[in-house]
């Protein structure tokens, strides 16, 4: 029986990815809500990929939900205050869709800098483990400023294992053993996954979630 990557990779569309893909879709649709609801001056954002990186001994899918927000061109240096506000509005608005999905970690990304014609954006990320993503959304009085000093507190010189407090992007399409779902297909080249890394920060928006 082919594996879950197999499938995710084939010609045909397995119920598995659908799945995601409705998860995708929750978690874009809440998140947008939210950072329209409370005003926060950005460009684009949505939870643009779901990135698929092992799967367990009976098939389930291991993921990482990835959100990105592109806080602007004209941004040099990100307002941390305001990007941990952001963190936490991702946190909350993906942890119930994925709440029954294993979740290796929640990837938040950050675009900002560059220019469209010279010059490539820059981004950066925050990995957000699970149980502080839980503890953010079931427990009032951790804030978002709490969230940012657990992570910085936990953070280490490994900016692929979570938590990670400032980082640089990783390609999740690059490993040979994963798969990355974005807006209705599953690819592994990184052309086609380029909304699960800053490298195709502009088409991600477009494919993942649009502007809010």
């Amino acid at each position: 029986m082919p594996s879950l990557l197999e499938r995710l990779l084939g010609e045909d569309t397995p119920d598995e990815q659908v799945d995601l893909e409705s998860r995708q879709e929750a978690a874009d649709e809440a998140l947008r809500a939210a950072v329209d609801r409370a005003g926060n001056p950005v460009e684009d954002c949505g939870v643009t990929a779901v990135a698929v990186v092992n799967e367990g001994p009976d098939g389930q899918p291991v993921v990482v939900p990835v959100a990105r927000f592109s806080l602007g061109e004209d941004v040099e240096t990100p307002d941390r205050d305001l990007a941990w506000d952001l963190v936490g509005e991702a946190a909350a608005a993906m942890r119930e869709p994925f709440g029954d999905v294993f979740v290796r970690h929640y990837d938040v990304q950050f675009t900002f800098d560059g220019d469209e014609l010279f010059e490539a954006e820059e981004c950066r990320r925050v990995l957000l483990s699970t149980d502080l993503a839980d503890r953010y959304g079931t427990d009032p009085s951790f804030s978002a400023g709490d969230l940012r000093a657990a992570v910085e507190a936990a953070d280490d010189i490994d900016d692929e294992v979570a938590p990670v407090a400032w980082g640089e992007p990783v390609d999740y399409s690059r490993s040979d053993d994963a798969a990355v779902v974005v807006a209705g297909t599953a690819a592994a080249t990184a052309a086609s996954a380029s909304a699960a890394s800053c490298a195709g920060a502009g088409a991600a928006a477009g494919a993942g979630g649009g502007a809010c």
